[in-house]
């Protein structure tokens, strides 16, 4: 009998080994998705004084705030508007360019898990921008002329200055090897939100403490270290850090 190449069985080896991968995550997306997975709650009050409060109306500040927006709003490139459109959705998967890596293929349940995790932080965001209620910039500027789609919600903090910075945040924690890559993307989700007229810098500032400090807290939970122990988890993980350093792409600033 002519011995069959060795190689004639690599693709069978590739499918295996995907295939144990798929079963060690398929259990805990599904959690996540269907919102089973355990995440922490979130202690409020520490929280809320990082966040502070925004400048008085009037104020030195408030008026510095709206300078920056009016200089920027003049300084517009469709190169901007384009890439503030390209943050609009706040999805782990932009953090793809990050990571030189699919996440949509690469890592379905880091995706949905970092969606669980995020959900307290953006649920005490909401709080604060209620209690708070600062108007958006077009609402109280007219010559503010957003470039992304008007929201009407409050203004502080900015929602997605919290969620970018506390998803980069967790990621980085995951991936401490893509650190700056990670946090340069998050301070960018935050930041198209001021060069597009949706937020005050202030805004954004207070967005990026909230998010830093909300997930300084999930890591340092029980859930997030057994979450980021899961055999699945660190499957996927490997799988990321097969992206060579040298083939990462260039982030657009």
């Amino acid at each position: 009998m002519t011995p069959v190449p060795a190689r004639c069985f690599a693709p069978r080896r590739l499918i295996a080994s995907f295939t144990v991968l798929a079963g060690l995550a398929a259990p805990l997306t599904a959690r996540a998705e269907s919102g089973a997975l355990s995440v922490p709650t979130l202690t409020a009050d520490p929280l809320s004084r990082v966040v502070g409060l925004p400048p008085a109306a009037g104020s030195a500040a408030a008026r510095e705030d709206l300078a920056i927006l009016l200089w920027l709003q003049q300084a517009r490139t469709p190169e901007i508007v384009s890439g503030s459109w390209a943050l609009l959705e706040r999805n782990p998967t932009a953090f793809s360019r990050a990571l030189g890596v699919d996440m949509v293929r690469t890592t379905p349940l880091l995706n949905a898990a970092l969606k669980a995790f995020l959900k307290p932080v953006d649920g005490l965001k909401d709080q604060i921008k209620d209690r708070v209620n600062r108007p958006r910039p077009f609402v109280s500027h007219p010559q503010i002329i957003p470039c992304l789609p008007l929201e009407s919600s409050a203004s502080f903090p900015s929602g997605h200055s919290t969620w970018y910075r506390a998803a980069s945040e967790l990621l980085a924690d995951l991936l401490p090897e893509r650190r700056s890559r990670l946090l340069e993307l998050g301070r960018h989700g935050g930041n198209s939100r001021v060069l597009c007229g949706m937020h005050y810098p202030s805004d954004v500032e207070a967005g990026q403490r909230l998010g830093a400090a909300a997930a300084n807290q999930l890591i340092q939970s029980p859930q997030w270290r057994a979450f980021k122990a899961d055999p699945a988890v660190q499957a996927e993980l490997d799988q990321v850090r097969k992206a060579p350093a040298s083939a990462l792409p260039v982030l657009v600033h």
